[in-house]
């Protein structure tokens, strides 16, 4: 459980970004009101402390806006909510709060399943931060044999509730997916690596959903109809960041993106059901309608 100081931090950080400006006495209010207050002021003092703090927690310049009432604010808050590391941070811990507060009514909150072998996420984590080999053991889905492989890990990816490790692969010679799940071992070894100053994650998969990626394909841009209220889940959930709506009309839209073809795009497509038609290009179209026909023909049997 989080000290209650940390959680007076995630409560500040909370009220700062509920809105643009907010004075002093304002966050002296809100504090008297809340479960930290207790009908108590925040001591100008303590205040400035717990700004510095929570500062420091989420990586935020907090500043003070003499012509807004001398209200405070986060400072670049654009670039904060582009930085998907501290999101996840301060979002882990608002899950993490609320959870907490809930332990009276644990019947009342369903989970999805926690992704298995996540205590190696921990060792990944570590052997990135100092650029070290490590030794898997690994068993894949197509293979009834385990193997093992030195790898450079590169970066971490979630998706679909499985941790991804990619890394460049010494045994074969080049980047590869290895699933935390599918790892029997895992330890450092005492080599370490130069990483590449050319690669970045978000560059890696910047024209991809998912984590298949064909640095052989090309981008191409994609046309989607979207049918009926699925309209609203693709707004308020992107299929990709490329997303942009082209029309709106009473009984669907068309989406475009910017993409690579490839197996999880298919599958995510394919997961919206009637819901979703491939407009272009041809060649994915075509793609979409022979994974159909093969389910169909299950069906046929």
């Amino acid at each position: 459980m989080y000290s209650n100081v940390v959680n007076k931090y995630i409560w500040l950080m909370k009220v700062l970004l509920q809105t643009k400006y907010i004075p002093y006495e304002e966050i002296n209010r809100r504090w008297e009101n809340s479960g930290f207050g207790d009908g108590k002021k925040l001591p100008k003092r303590t205040f400035s402390t717990y700004l510095r703090e929570t500062e420091e927690m989420f990586n935020v310049t907090i500043k003070c806006d003499p012509h807004s009432g001398y209200g405070y604010y986060i400072d670049d808050l654009d670039a904060y909510k582009k930085d998907k590391n501290r999101q996840w941070l301060f979002n882990s811990f608002c899950t993490k709060d609320m959870l907490d507060e809930s332990k009276t009514i644990p019947e009342k909150i369903v989970y999805e399943d926690i992704p298995e072998k996540s205590e190696y996420l921990s060792l990944v984590v570590d052997a990135m931060k100092i650029n070290a080999k490590l030794k898997i053991t690994y068993k894949p889905y197509y293979a009834n044999e385990t193997a093992e492989y030195t790898i450079r890990p590169y970066c971490i990816r979630l998706y679909k509730q499985h941790w991804y490790v990619l890394g460049f692969s010494e045994q074969h010679n080049e980047l590869r997916h290895f699933a935390i799940n599918r790892m029997t071992n895992l330890e450092f070894t005492k080599e370490s690596f130069v990483y590449p100053d050319d690669f970045t994650p978000e560059l890696y998969y910047y024209f991809n959903v998912g984590i298949y990626v064909d640095q052989k394909l090309a981008p191409k841009t994609i046309k989607l109809r979207v049918y009926g209220t699925e309209v609203h889940y693709f707004r308020s959930l992107p299929l990709h960041h490329s997303q942009k709506e082209d029309f709106t009309g009473a009984e669907y839209s068309d989406f475009t993106y910017k993409l690579c073809e490839t197996p999880d795009l298919i599958q995510e497509i394919l997961r919206k059901g009637s819901k979703v038609e491939v407009l272009e290009p041809e060649s994915l179209r075509t793609k979409i309608i022979d994974e159909l026909n093969t389910m169909l023909n299950y069906y046929q049997k």
